[in-house]
């Protein structure tokens, strides 16, 4: 879609004159910034998103109503959240929202923060009134083994009884409706200090644990090393003291984030193949992981974290 008739759509449907445009990033939707009056975040969303991103609208209108700091939604001129055109003979979703000068936080500074910032949201998706996709074993564990399957990797069995041993110590966690990609790109931090949290697309009903353990990961995903645990321990204390003014974790909660760090891998490389295809990684590249996964819970055992 061309700025030309960009620029019309923003005349007609918000009244939003003269304005220039800068495109800023593509991904599941090609994202301008529009200088105008104000500036605002422009989105020309494709229809294979049009479920996820109108779930990200409702979500993210939800908690603005309740005084929670998310980007704000620019209605339409008839008051909707989303504008809907064709291009090319395709339909195109248009939403427009606040733009936020921002940066990512330096986690380490400002963990008991991010926690209560987290606390708050997964107290207020409790009482959000519609249900997201369900995250259970399958999606976090048995995805990825079987692509592991279909590559004929020959050490599946220790993936899959890795695996087991993982969501055996999980399985009972308690669900509620997560962000569902908590890493700390998704929080911006304005020059005032003020911390938003952004992009709802991947909120599910899953245990609250996975939430809490993406925002304070701090490992290096492809090398693990000793400075990046000890960060990540300490990040991950200070995050809850936060965390827990809202939300009570129980101790075997609190106990099972080791194991969801390991999850992650397999949540992670799943989602990367199911973008990328099967071969977008080789053998030796699946034999680092499960070494990158030995070698953690292994630190983990010899710390008495496990």
């Amino acid at each position: 879609m061309d700025e030309r008739t960009l620029q019309k759509i923003l005349a007609t449907q918000y009244g939003i004159e003269s304005a220039s445009l800068e495109f800023l990033r593509e991904g599941g939707s090609h994202t301008y910034v529009v200088n105008g009056k104000e500036k605002n975040l422009l989105k020309v969303i494709g229809p294979a998103f049009f479920d996820t991103a109108k779930q990200s609208l409702s979500i993210m209108r939800y908690l603005a109503a309740n005084d929670f700091p998310v980007p704000k939604i620019v209605l339409t001129e008839s008051g909707e959240a989303f504008s809907e055109v064709e291009d090319d003979g395709e339909k195109k979703l248009i939403v427009l929202m606040e733009f936020i000068a921002g940066d990512e936080p330096e986690l380490a500074r400002c963990a008991t923060e991010v926690g209560d910032l987290v606390g708050k949201f997964h107290g207020l998706m409790e009482k959000y009134p519609a249900e997201p996709a369900v995250h259970g074993r399958e999606f976090f564990i048995d995805r990825y083994l079987g692509f592991l399957r279909q590559k004929n990797y020959p050490r599946i069995a220790e993936y899959e009884a890795l695996g087991a041993r993982l969501w055996e110590h999980v399985k009972d966690c308690p669900c509620g409706i997560c962000h569902g990609d908590l890493h700390r790109g998704n929080l911006l931090q304005n020059e005032n200090g003020e911390i938003f949290l952004v992009d709802f697309d991947t909120v599910c009903r899953a245990p609250l644990m996975f939430d809490v353990m993406t925002m304070c990961d701090m490992t290096d995903y492809f090398r693990l090393k000793p400075e990046d645990i000890e960060e990540t321990l300490e990040v991950y204390q200070a995050f809850l003291i936060g965390y827990s003014a809202h939300h009570a974790l129980s101790p075997e909660e609190i106990r099972s984030f080791p194991y969801w760090v390991a999850i992650r891998h397999y949540q992670l490389q799943a989602t990367i193949l199911e973008v990328y295809g099967v071969d977008c990684i080789d053998e030796a590249f699946i034999d680092g992981q499960l070494y990158w996964l030995t070698n953690w819970l292994r630190e983990m055992e010899e710390r008495n974290l496990l």
